[in-house]
């Protein structure tokens, strides 16, 4: 039988990893989007093939992945980001597939900030991280002190908004405390989806 499927999601700085981890110490497997698409974007020759055909060979300077030029050429320009989303989504939804059928488990855990924008539908029940944004922007710049506030902001303006999420979520946990709050909202979580 297929595993239960909870998506966590959440905009830039939520602490959406921060949870994943948690749910990870705790024994539970979590695949994390991100991470896999970009070993997926350096590894799948096909997707390597269909990108450098998309964005050119820049796309792949040294041999690697250029997420800095990438990200140059889609942030401002929404055509070319879904072209280049429509390559790289259906890749991390067959590597999922293929990740949460061995799992062994019967409920798996994806952490994908974009569960809202890909439309992905293999989620059974989905949990937002919110947070207010002073709090998200200075996580941000504790993880990436090359990035500005204007930046930040400009980042988190691209991705839906917190008002979005709770509609269309199953449930949302505000993570604007301590890491022992949000390991009570984790066992919360978890008495509800197991």
């Amino acid at each position: 039988m297929a595993p239960k499927i909870v998506c966590i999601t959440g905009g830039l700085g939520s602490g959406k990893s921060t949870f994943c981890a948690m749910l990870e110490a705790k024994g539970y497997p979590v695949y994390y989007s991100d991470n896999r698409a970009k070993v997926l974007m350096n590894s799948d020759v096909k997707l390597v093939e269909a990108i450098t055909a998309l964005l050119g060979k820049v796309a792949y300077e040294g041999g690697t992945l250029n997420r800095s030029y990438i990200a140059e050429r889609i942030f401002n320009d929404p055509q070319l980001k879904h072209k280049f989303e429509s390559l790289v989504h259906p890749a991390v939804r067959v590597d999922f597939e293929h990740w949460a059928k061995i799992s062994g488990s019967s409920v798996v855990f994806k952490e994908s900030a974009l569960v809202f924008e890909a439309k992905d539908r293999t989620c059974d029940y989905i949990v937002s991280i919110v947070a207010k944004e002073q709090v998200r922007i200075q996580r941000v710049i504790q993880r990436n002190p090359e990035l500005n506030t204007e930046r930040i902001k400009e980042r988190i303006a691209n991705q839906h908004q917190d008002d979005y999420r709770r509609k269309h979520s199953h449930l949302i946990i505000a993570n604007n405390g301590s890491l022992s709050d949000l390991e009570v909202k984790v066992d919360y979580l978890l008495s509800k989806v197991i």
